[in-house]
């Protein structure tokens, strides 16, 4: 559309950048909990990380991991998903409590051809918003 019509329509302030949005969200939701180291991009656990339950520990770092997409920090063979395992060590959790968490949680998918656990972008919001919320497991 061009930049004349957008300024005679009232409804061309409705043009949002979602990308943009869902970055905002992500930053918002994880930037007390986790950061991202400088040098190898892993993430940095901060203590209000390790006062979260399991599943919103989870959540965060899903996120993260959807962070490390919109960067570009991710290596050429990486994918955004992983496997249980990989969120599992860094929780200090079973296997199994992944895999329960991701059941209990409706904008968790596993995609084999993603690498695993995901949150995809159009639940981005619905993720951030139940991590920033006080609702529990």
């Amino acid at each position: 559309m061009a930049n004349k019509e957008q300024e005679e329509n009232p409804l061309a302030d409705l043009y949002v950048d979602a990308s943009e949005e869902d970055r905002e969200r992500i930053r918002d939701a994880i930037s007390g909990l986790i950061g991202i180291d400088t040098e190898t991009a892993k993430p940095v656990l901060r203590e209000k990380f390790s006062a979260l339950t399991s599943k919103k520990q989870f959540t965060a770092l899903l996120l993260y991991r959807r962070a490390l997409l919109s960067l570009d920090e991710l290596e050429e063979d990486e994918t955004v998903g992983q496997d249980s395992t990989y969120f599992a060590d860094l929780i200090g959790v079973d296997d199994s409590t992944i895999r329960h968490a991701a059941t209990d949680l409706d904008f968790v998918v596993n995609d084999d051809e993603q690498g695993g656990y995901l949150v995809p972008p159009h639940k981005t919001h619905q993720a951030t918003k139940w991590l920033n919320s006080g609702e529990e497991d």
